[in-house]
């Protein structure tokens, strides 16, 4: 576990699913009147404890309270075709509101970037829109570089944005 400041990110635990599901939807509703199906998001969002069967899901935690979290992919593992093969890959970042500007996205961040260099990926990725401006200020802030244009998503521009690991 790394510790970051009173928070501790650790492996997702079956016991985690129904906070990291509120967590998803409530982290994401901000963007409610961007998405153009919000409908099929929540769907998607209120199952994201299930992203622990595809990838490995990183919790942080506060006083035994569940926080955030964020799914890591390993290269190699399955991903759609917007994402080399190699790259390792952070997915759905989700910081619960009411513990916001406290670096937990951060904390969570790092500890998928250190994942990715254990498992020896060159390049970390993700895929975000600029409505997620607090996130992708955070990810450029990081070294993230806006890489290639993606199709829209929920109406929204996208693009993937990686960052390169040294050995």
């Amino acid at each position: 576990m790394l510790p970051h400041m009173s928070v501790q990110i650790r492996d997702f635990r079956s016991d985690d699913t129904a906070a990291v599901n509120r967590i998803a939807l409530a982290a994401w509703a901000e963007y409610r009147p961007a998405f153009s199906d919000w409908a099929r998001s929540t769907v998607r969002l209120a199952r994201a404890a299930h992203f622990a069967k595809e990838a490995e899901l990183l919790v942080a935690e506060d006083n035994e309270l569940v926080v955030g979290f964020v799914s890591y992919v390993a290269p190699g593992r399955d991903r759609e075709d917007i994402f080399e093969p190699s790259w390792a890959l952070m997915r759905l970042l989700s910081v619960d509101p009411v513990a916001r500007g406290r670096g937990i996205g951060r904390a969570l961040s790092e500890a998928s970037i250190e994942r990715a260099r254990r498992d020896g990926a060159s390049v970390m990725a993700l895929h975000a829109t600029p409505v997620m401006s607090v996130a992708l200020g955070m990810y450029l802030r990081m070294g993230f570089m806006h890489t290639r244009e993606i199709p829209e998503r929920n109406g929204l521009p996208y693009a993937v944005y990686t960052l390169r690991l040294g050995s």
